[in-house]
Order: C-alpha cells, then sequence, then structure tokens
C-alpha cells in the first residue's frame, strides 16, 4: 500500500467541503472506493454511476496530470506521493 493524494476539483470540492483527501491503496480502483464509502451520501446521481459504487464514467481521473483512461483506468498500479485528481468534465468557449 502507498500514501497518495487524492485532490478534489469543481463540483467534488464544494460538495465535500475539502480540496484534498488521503488514502493508501495499490491502485486507482482502491483509493475512488475508498472515497466513495466514505462520502457517497454527499455525492448525487450526476456524479456516481446507478449502483452508487463507482463514478459516472463521464468523470475525469488524473493520476500526477495524466488522464487514467490513456493507462490502465481503474486497475492503474499507484506509487508513493502519487497525486490523483478527481473533475466533473467542463467545457467552455
Amino acid at each position: 500500500m502507498v500514501n497518495v493524494e487524492l485532490n478534489l476539483l469543481n463540483i467534488f470540492a464544494l460538495k465535500i467541503k475539502k480540496q484534498k483527501l488521503y488514502y493508501e491503496g495499490k491502485t486507482v480502483r482502491d483509493i475512488i472506493t475508498l472515497f466513495l464509502d466514505e462520502y457517497k451520501d454527499q455525492l448525487d446521481d450526476m456524479i456516481l454511476s446507478k449502483n452508487k459504487k463507482e463514478l459516472n464514467p463521464q468523470m475525469v481521473i488524473l493520476l500526477n496530470g495524466r488522464n487514467i483512461s490513456y493507462l490502465k483506468n481503474y486497475k492503474t498500479r499507484l506509487h508513493e506521493g502519487d497525486k490523483l485528481y478527481i473533475s466533473f468534465p467542463i467545457s467552455g468557449g
């Protein structure tokens, strides 16, 4: 297990009222599961999957600035001091 910093951006920071959380885990899934176990009651259906056990697939998860969809998604292995970021996808013009 490694220590990881989970950074909450935009809607996540507003709903949880924190910007950073710290967890221990081996994979991205471990960290997101711990986060959801602790805070799923504060998140709504727009953010969570239908079973409320995962984030909606539209949510953006970055590991050290790289989108996990370009890595191994939730199976991506973590290293000591890694930083995860979760964000609601936004766009503008």
